[in-house]
């Protein structure tokens, strides 16, 4: 089983980032972690961040918690889900979509528009709109 220190290296380096770069888009999302710190979790000195660190870095690295904990393997690695540049926000915003989608119970869904582009995610997301209108799921919700 990989460490949280091997993941964290490697989510890093697939998506070519620096530890001060994760650092201030984390300090701009509203989690405040230090460069320094990021770099003790890489080298394994540092093993137990909390739990809102964890989840600031997997969603701004485009991982699961479990995954950089260690804990599960992806069914593709890390190197294939990076297929575009996308900035801090739109990888943001791109985790959310796939959050929500988790939580709806459409795993293989979300794990298969990891990578995609904030173009093809919010195509995904009208669709899902559309579906959801045509077979009236949402109806009684706004009154």
């Amino acid at each position: 089983m990989a460490t949280l220190a091997e993941r964290l290296t490697e989510a890093l380096r697939v998506k070519n980032l620096s530890n001060r770069e994760v650092a201030r888009a984390l300090k701009k999302a509203g989690t405040p972690i230090s460069h320094a710190y990021i770099g003790l979790l890489c080298n394994g000195t540092k093993v137990n961040p909390t739990l809102e660190q964890m989840e600031a870095l997997a969603r701004f690295l485009g991982v699961t918690v479990g995954w950089l904990a260690g804990e599960d393997v992806p069914r593709t690695p890390p190197a294939e889900h990076v297929r575009c540049s996308l900035t801090p926000e739109e990888e943001y915003q791109q985790q959310q979509v796939v959050d929500d989608l988790t939580a709806l119970g459409v795993l293989n869904v979300a794990e298969r528009m990891t990578g995609l582009s904030p173009l093809s995610i919010e195509a995904i997301a009208t669709m899902v709109e559309a579906m959801r209108a045509a077979e009236q799921l949402d109806q009684g919700e706004d009154a």
